[in-house]
Order: structure tokens, then sequence, then C-alpha cells
């Protein structure tokens, strides 16, 4: 599971979810040679694959390695409507995330709970692409790479290559029949494993129980929806990136609940990669300088700049980050009428 570097990344709440799902987390817890063959349904795959993930019933276990160590986590996971997810670490501190729809428990292993509302509506299950979008050949070449077996399920190998630099790779292991991700890979330029996660037992179409699907301690289960820590903006936001990496565009602008104007979170894809920018006002001790850390596949770029601090990161090379936060600037409307954008909840 992923941890996050040790510097701070967003001082107001609502930038709990500037790491999502896996950083909380990270908080509580041989492929046989075949022919490569270019395909024209082989995107269709990614499509197929988010589909069964969201919509299977499954339980299982899976190993995680990642950042220099390797988890042992079991997943269980109702489909269908309603979402219901938790996963549960087998090895290490005794910690468990659940999911009810938008709604994410995640459990330390003192006991105490952090509960946030998840605007992605991501699962739990680490290293998942996202499912592309129709301009996904220009920056990445998806092509069928042979055949495997993963916990006893017969697989389709799936390459994802970028075409450049400010993107990660993907290997990934389909399900033949159900086309769900069995093994999923992140690999560098050189095609190299970065973080990987597999299946080591899975049983797809097997309904977790109701008990299944809830903490050990049901007690700190939440059974309310979590008020969101950020508001979607309603026009352009106030700030911009000029000259982002090819490919990456606007996906999603927000702000925290009670933050200052221009404090604002920012989401930039490439259909498959996403960058958050993190804009919040400077603090009194912060100096004017760079930072950047990193972690496994996650960078992050971190930048004090007159009033305000600007944080960039995402599981994308350091150059694309490093790219993005040099390209920030106040927005061409934002520059002409020195107002924000009114947002709603």
């Amino acid at each position: 599971m992923q941890d996050h570097p040790s510097e701070p990344v967003g001082r107001h709440p609502g930038f709990i979810r500037l790491f999502g799902a896996w950083i909380l987390i990270g908080l509580v817890f041989g492929l046989g040679q075949g022919v490569h063959a270019q395909s024209s349904d082989s995107r269709e795959l990614l499509q197929q694959m988010a589909t069964a993930i969201r919509s299977l019933d499954y339980q299982g276990s899976f190993v995680y390695q990642h950042a220099g160590r390797v988890d042992t986590l079991r997943v269980y996971h109702a489909g269908g409507g309603l979402e219901r997810e938790r996963l549960v670490s087998l090895n290490g501190p005794r910690s468990e995330v659940i999911r009810n729809g938008a709604n994410v428990t995640c459990i330390q292993a003192d006991g105490s709970a952090t509960v946030y509302t998840s605007s992605s509506g991501r699962g739990l299950l680490p290293l998942v692409p996202e499912a592309g979008n129709s301009q996904i050949g220009q920056h990445y070449e998806v092509r069928i790479a042979g055949k495997d077996r993963v916990a006893g399920y017969d697989a389709d190998v799936i390459d994802v290559l970028p075409r450049d630099r400010f993107r990660y790779g993907y290997r990934l292991w389909l399900d033949h029949s159900t086309r769900f991700l069995l093994r999923s890979m992140v690999t560098d330029s050189e095609r190299r494993a970065l973080e990987q996660f597999m299946f080591v037992s899975l049983e797809l179409g097997k309904l977790p129980s109701d008990t299944d699907l809830v903490p050990r301690q049901s007690e700190l289960l939440a059974t309310t929806a979590a008020t969101p820590d950020e508001l979607e903006l309603r026009g352009a936001p106030v700030w911009s990136v000029a000259e982002p990496p090819p490919g990456f565009s606007l996906s999603s602008a927000r702000r925290p609940r009670n933050g200052v104007a221009g404090t604002e979170h920012l989401v930039y894809s490439d259909g498959l990669a996403n960058v958050s920018i993190y804009i919040e006002p400077r603090d009194a001790k912060d100096e004017e300088k760079t930072t950047v850390a990193g972690r496994g596949t996650l960078n992050v770029y971190t930048t004090v700049d007159g009033e305000w601090r600007f944080t960039v990161l995402g599981d994308v090379p350091v150059v694309t980050v490093s790219t993005i936060a040099r390209s920030i600037g106040r927005s061409a409307k934002d520059a002409a009428t020195r107002q924000a954008p009114e947002d709603v909840p």
C-alpha cells in the first residue's frame, strides 16, 4: 500500500482527500513469453476491466509490493448498485478500510477511525488505472502481450506503454472470462517494475456476508455520510496550468469548504494518470523554496512563491509534477478580474 512522503502536503483539513483512499490506507497499514500483438480492441479491455471491478462480487487475498515493502491484504467486495467493500491487513498492524459507496472509514491499529467522503468513487484495490478515454492512443500504446495464469484464473496480459517520459506504463493481467483485474504492475521508462499487486487467492462471483463487510469493531463504522471537505467550483478556477505535459488537461476543480479565496484543488488527467494540484496560502514559517519527494510511484513537488504554497503530486514521473508546478499561474480570466469564481456545494 502506498506510503506518502513525510513532507506535509497541505495543512487545510480539506486536503486530506489529496491522497485518495490509498494514502489514507498508507496511514493505517513471471510472465511466460508470448507474441506481442497490436489490437484495436485493447482499449476496450480497460473499460471492461473497470466495469468488472465495480460490478462483480468477490473476495480474496493479494500481495502488494511497494516502496521497499510487501503487504498482504484481504478484500471483500459486493458490487451492483451501491458498492460495499472492506480491506483488511493480514500482516503488520491490524488495520482495515471500509467503503460504502462514497463513504470511507479507515481504522488504524490503535482503534482510531478516520471518515471521509470520496468524490472519485474509486475502489480500494491498488494500482488500478483509470478506464481511459478516446484519446488514450495518442499517449499510450495498448497491446495484448500474451497469456498467463494468476490465482488459478486464465489471464490475458495487456501492456499499456507510454509514448513519452511524462507517464508510467502498466502491465495488466485480466481474467479471460470476466476481464477482472488479477494483477497489476506499474513500470518505468525501462519497463522495470516500480510497484505491483497480485491476487494469490480469489473467489469471483462470491457475495461476501454482511459480517465480512463491517469492521471488527462495528461501532466504528460511519452510519451517516461524512460532510464533504471540498466544494466543486462553478466557472473557471482562479489558477491554471499554462503549459501542461502533452495529453494532460483539467478534469476537476474544487476548493476546501472553509478555505480562503484562491485556495483550490485542481486535478489534471491524461485519461489514465491523475495529478492533483493544491494551492493554499503560505504559512508564516514557510520559506521560499522548492522540495521534491517521492516514494514508489508517487512523486510530490512543493514550492512556496510569494503568498502561496503550491503542491503537485501524482503517480507519475517526477518530470511530470515538476513541469506542471512550474507552469501554474493565475488563470487568464482571474488575472483580468482578480475575483474568485462562484462556487456551489
